[in-house]
């Protein structure tokens, strides 16, 4: 079988947690174990590049919400294999993105214990 090779310019196909898998196996396995952290910084990543920024332009308009956000910690809240961010990370770089986190927290298999709280 031959290997399409992406057209210049085009990105290859597949999500970019199928591409990250086909190109490292032993790395798949790792992002199963912390699949908590991918799921977050894929969210994250997609949140960014929905509303067109890049990491710079998510640095400058960080800086508009207090503490700003440095190029390393912006990398690291978007890796999938990075430990968990604080909340305060995440809240920041949403506010920089034009959002607000919510988290829910729901307990057995209805909402009887569930918790929202919403950070803006």
């Amino acid at each position: 079988m031959v290997k399409e090779q992406p057209q210049k310019g085009k990105k290859p196909r597949g999500n970019l947690l199928e591409r990250m898998r086909a190109a490292n196996p032993a790395g798949a396995a790792l992002l199963d174990r912390h699949r908590a952290q991918a799921d977050l910084a894929l969210a994250l990543r997609s949140m960014r590049k929905a509303r067109g920024m890049g990491q710079t332009d998510l640095r400058r308009a960080s800086e508009k919400h207090g503490r700003p956000l440095t190029q390393s910690v912006i990398s690291a809240l978007e890796s999938p294999t990075a430990a968990l961010p604080n909340v305060d990370g995440i809240v920041r770089y949403a506010a920089a993105c034009g959002a607000r986190v919510e988290l829910s927290f729901i307990m057995g298999h209805d909402d009887s214990g569930a918790c929202r709280v919403v950070l803006a």
